[in-house]
């Protein structure tokens, strides 16, 4: 499979604000023409949100925190695309979100890693 194109875009879902007025964090992979979706699991102050870098601006503990979180997010996200390259099969941006997320169709059946370990 050709990759023609893999990017990660990381944007505030403003509509879905909480109670401490933080919007969450969501996740757009796209690879070739398919794309999928996701939640980071983190939320931010929308003032603090730059989308041009896909960061938080400044220095607080907030700021510093999450941009400590969302480097490491890309970097897993860059991990399992990575990994569907080596394997030399076609994928879409649905597989790279799924080996993100330990989706089971990934992983090893469990009984198969037990009986490796006692042969």
């Amino acid at each position: 499979m050709k990759i023609e194109k893999f990017k990660v875009l990381l944007y505030l879902k403003k509509s879905g604000m909480d109670k401490n007025g933080k919007a969450p964090i969501m996740g757009r992979i796209t690879v070739n023409r398919t794309m999928a979706q996701f939640s980071c699991k983190l939320s931010c102050t929308p003032s603090l949100w730059n989308p041009r870098a896909s960061r938080l601006e400044g220095k607080s503990k907030e700021a510093v925190e999450s941009n400590k979180d969302i480097e490491q997010l890309l970097l897993s996200i860059q991990k399992a695309f990575d990994v569907l390259v080596e394997k030399r099969t076609d994928f879409e941006a649905k597989d790279v979100k799924e080996a993100l997320q330990g989706s089971v169709k990934t992983q090893p059946p469990p009984s198969l890693l037990r009986g490796r370990a006692y042969q």
